[in-house]
């Protein structure tokens, strides 16, 4: 798109919002007027470089768009001086300096955004008996000026000798730390072995404190959790969006880019490496430690992410059958990887199951203990891939199902990210239909607040089904998904484009004085993804024959918000009662933790990957008529379920 064009599209990442915007704005303008929140502390005088983003080139179909830097105006004279005074990227521009003659996908910078998202990644308390691959061993060893054939020689004799292990080799880090450990620890040292084979790291003295970090790399977020490996302790954890966002919302743009761009695996695999790398330091420093204590790591993330992660092209599985390049668990130095922990850390990762249900899967049946329970369970996993588990300790069969990004705003056309000022809570009066409802960071709902207390930015993912829910049981939305033409309200009103769509938030309570409306695409939206969902679950239990599962768990971050009411309300998950249905936090998270702190867990893992029945989604004409007739909204009263309506 030129400049002679009326209007350019606009994406901001990793906020997940766009627009259109008159061409000549500059890209503060049109983040305010689509309320993306961008620092700006001089208020656009170009000085103080706190509204620094970064144009993202290349085709990126997701959006329909060709992002070009070529698409914005040059850099004046003042813009370059801050850039450089600033110590601002290479690549960065001054969002109230660059002016649009194009479309463009923008990343605003870390440090840029006014408003962070909310990352609900929060450890469970969960007991895992602490048995880590990694051990300390102190040893009392000879001075170098004594007879012995050389220090080496003489730590393995003692660790022979008091630890009764054999065959261990020196990795060359520690290697290069014995010597001075020696001398500065009077002979005595403790060192640092792994899996009872390697000499990790060598120390002077007597060390207490070995440090382990688990990550959960998602699609959207990443999260992880520092670990003091001889306690069993989380000490810290650290969670931000996953740079990859930008290049794409979900696992199948990022194989399009990677597959579209010569160096884009080489750069997405670099993003996320960087991000877990500043993550491990962040929570060291919580913890009062440094990133180069850290030993060992584990990993867990779905196929795609662990692909990208370790730098192996996942063109693969972007195309049937989905075949994984490996999903075995893997053993590797972290520094293999570009990991910048102590320089002989080691990394696990988990294995898959098969190429859409990932290592993250595995992580969460581990946390949950799936393979062990009694309870058929229900295990659900609601991101932008659904990977759902059902069974007990008799067998577990899994499957995969793509729900797309809508629950986490993407493609909502008031979509955002769960940031400060997200609409979260929804609740609609059955008599009136007054809408009342409730923004991240503020803990009033809308009509407690006074008059420009509430302010929204946009409707995240809980909030966007708990409309969706609301406004069918008050009757708006009628059971296939249309709004009621004979609903006599001022909220029903036409979106821009034409469509139906009802006022959640009025311009008086919205950020930039425009309402936030849920339209009809929006809801048609929502039954999709909770179509994709629903039919899948409901596969496996005709599948495995279970008529009735004794327990749902909704795992992530987007399980963590949602109302399991509203959730079976709209059909979007089998029927249970609703005392057994729980949120489970972030339970790939805690998995990755639980192997961390367990080496029996690594090889129960790998039991699992290899024991859970994968089953693909069949194609045949009666599943499409199922899918199809879970778009459907389920009836209000006779709380007759799915499963009954298609037996």
């Amino acid at each position: 798109m030129t400049s002679s064009s009326q209007t350019c599209t606009i994406v901001f990442q990793p906020a997940g919002r766009s627009g259109s915007t008159a061409p000549g704005s500059t890209i503060l303008e049109a983040a305010r007027s689509l309320g993306v929140g961008i620092e700006s502390i001089c208020g656009g005088q170009q000085t103080c470089g706190k509204c620094a983003v970064v144009i993202e080139e290349g085709d990126f179909a997701r959006h329909g768009l060709l992002s070009s830097r070529q698409h914005i105006s040059l850099p004046d004279e003042s813009e370059l001086r801050t850039l450089l005074r600033r110590r601002l990227p290479a690549e960065a521009r001054l969002a109230c300096a660059a002016r649009i003659n194009g479309d463009l996908l923008v990343n605003v910078l870390p440090e840029s955004q006014s408003q962070k998202q909310v990352v609900h990644k929060i450890a469970a308390l969960r007991h895992v008996e602490v048995d880590p691959i990694v051990r300390l061993c102190l040893v009392r060893v000879a001075q170098p000026d004594q007879e012995i054939p050389s220090l080496r020689a003489e730590v393995l004799r003692q660790l022979e000798r008091h630890f009764d292990l054999r065959g261990v080799e020196f990795d060359l880090p520690a290697l290069q730390e014995l010597p001075g450990a020696v001398r500065a620890g009077g002979g005595e040292i403790t060192l640092t072995v792994w899996d009872d084979r390697r000499i990790l790291s060598v120390q002077p003295g007597l060390q207490q404190r070995v440090l382990g970090l688990a990550v959960d790399i998602g699609s959207t977020t990443l999260a992880v959790y520092l670990c003091d490996l001889r306690s069993g302790e989380l000490l810290a954890t650290a969670a931000e969006m996953n740079p990859q966002v930008a290049f794409g919302d979900d696992i199948l743009a990022r194989i399009s880019y990677c597959a579209a761009q010569p160096d884009g695996l080489e750069r997405l695999q670099r993003l996320v490496v960087a991000a877990v790398n500043t993550l491990g330091e962040q929570a060291a420093a919580l913890a009062g430690a440094s990133a180069g204590e850290i030993v060992d790591c584990v990993w867990v993330g779905n196929s795609v992410m662990i692909h990208l992660a370790l730098g192996i092209d996942p063109a693969s599985l972007g195309q049937v059958p989905f075949t994984p390049v490996s999903a075995a668990a893997l053993d590797l130095p972290a520094a293999q990887v570009g990991l910048g922990f102590h320089p002989a850390a080691r990394l696990h990762v988990l294995p898959l199951i098969a190429g859409y249900v990932g290592a993250d899967c595995v992580a969460a049946i581990l946390a949950e203990d799936l393979h062990r329970s009694d309870e058929i369970t229900l295990l659900v996993d609601a991101g932008t891939n659904g990977e759902i588990v059902l069974g007990n300790r008799d067998g577990l069969i899994c499957t995969s199902s793509p729900i797309g990004p809508a629950f986490e705003g993407a493609q909502i056309t008031y979509g955002m990210r769960a940031a400060p000022g997200a609409i979260e809570r929804v609740r609609v009066d059955g008599r009136t239909l007054e809408v009342d409802f409730q923004v991240i960071g503020n803990p009033l709902y809308s009509r407690a607040a006074g008059k420009g207390e509430i302010q929204a930015r946009g409707i995240c993912g809980s909030g966007i089904l708990e409309a969706v829910a609301e406004l069918y049981r008050v009757g708006v939305l009628l059971p296939g998904g249309r709004f009621d033409p004979h609903c006599d309200s001022p909220r029903l009103v036409r979106a821009a484009d034409g469509q139906a769509g009802f006022v959640l938030a009025t311009a008086e309570q919205s950020v930039n004085g425009e309402p936030i409306l849920l339209t009809q695409a929006d809801v048609r939206a929502v039954q999709l993804a909770k179509a994709a969902l629903f039919s899948a679950a409901d596969y496996l239990l005709r599948h495995s024959g279970v008529a009735q599962v004794e327990r749902v768990a909704l795992a992530g971050g987007f399980g963590s918000l949602l109302d399991a009411g509203r959730a079976m309300q709209i059909g979007m998950i089998p029927p249970c009662a609703p005392e057994r249905v729980r949120a489970v936090g972030n339970a790939a998270g805690d998995g990755a933790r639980t192997a961390l702190l367990n080496r029996a867990k690594r090889a129960q893992a790998a039991q699992i990957a290899a024991n859970v029945r994968h089953i693909i989604m069949p194609q045949q004409a009666f599943f499409q008529e199922q899918f199809v007739a879970a778009l459907a909204f389920p009836p209000r009263e006779d709380g007759q379920s799915f499963i009954d309506r298609w037996s």
